[in-house]
């Protein structure tokens, strides 16, 4: 594991030797941010948040705990090199057999993610499309993820509300299964498959998440983003996952909800596979 960097212990790191249900890393990348910058330091605000919550879940009457999960550390990310980093991080992915959480870091970073593990279905929660072909000249853009990733399996997008015409079109002539905040009932969930879930937290109304990447209103409430993640895990297997967009630089509100986020759906994670 030459590429990762010990950083501050996520608080449900485990010192077992058994197998770990998930191993969790950084990815603190945010080179081709357009907005605001500082999803560099999302991974340890996340971590950081973390300590702030209960372990126990009672809503699930799960106690985290019994989630075994390995913290790796953060990836040594090239910053200002897109290309590079997309090599690195898709190196260091490879050499992960568990299923993994990866904490970002800029949505960019999902694209070597899922490059390295192909699952069946990418369902991305985001304010956004992502399917520019290109952004400032950048194919590796934040702006081009989904664009990137349909490349290497199904996506699925639920939650935007902002594209260019060149995007929409883009979605339309390829059939991609893309939802409004006004369409969530309408969704159709893959069934049976094995599914990467990312989670851009711009997904949510900055209200709510006001720290993000590129925040847009009229996004979701904490409930119904984590209705989403219930009905996802319980047709599908859950093999790999990113938290992406944060740019605190503390545990501050939004750091705190993206933690909660993650807590929620490993206490999801936890009842449906007992």
């Amino acid at each position: 594991m030459i590429f990762f960097s010990q950083t501050g212990k996520f608080p449900l790191d485990s010192e077992s030797e058994e197998e770990p249900d998930w191993v969790l890393f950084g990815v603190p990348y945010d080179s081709t941010a357009s907005f605001n910058t500082g999803a560099r330091f999302g991974p340890d605000s996340l971590r950081k948040a973390c300590y702030h919550l209960e372990v126990f879940d009672c809503e699930f009457k799960v106690d985290l705990t019994d989630v075994c999960v390995k913290d790796l550390g953060n990836i040594n990310v090239r910053l200002g090199d897109p290309q590079a980093n997309y090599d690195i991080v898709r190196k260091a992915v490879s050499e992960i057999d568990t299923p993994f959480i990866a904490l970002g870091g800029e949505h960019t970073t999902a694209y070597p993610l899922v490059s390295a593990t192909p699952p069946d279905v990418f369902i991305s929660l985001d304010a956004h499309l992502d399917l520019r072909d290109e952004y400032l000249g950048e194919p590796l853009s934040h702006a081009c993820t989904s664009r990137r990733i349909s490349d290497v399996c199904d996506i699925h997008i639920y939650g935007y509300r902002e594209c260019s015409k060149e995007e929409y079109t883009f979605m339309e002539e390829n059939s991609i299964s893309a939802y409004t905040p006004s369409e969530l009932d309408k969704i159709v969930y893959p069934e049976g498959k094995k599914v990467h879930l990312s989670v851009d937290l711009d997904v949510l109304d900055p209200c709510i998440a006001p720290n993000v990447s590129n925040p847009v209103p009229g996004g979701l409430q904490f409930g119904e983003v984590t209705e989403i993640f219930y009905r996802i895990l319980k047709r599908n297997t859950l093999v790999s996952m990113d938290f992406c967009e944060l740019c605190s630089r503390y545990a501050d509100r939004t750091a705190v909800t993206a933690a909660y986020l993650l807590y929620k759906i490993l206490a999801m994670w936890r009842v449906l596979n007992e």
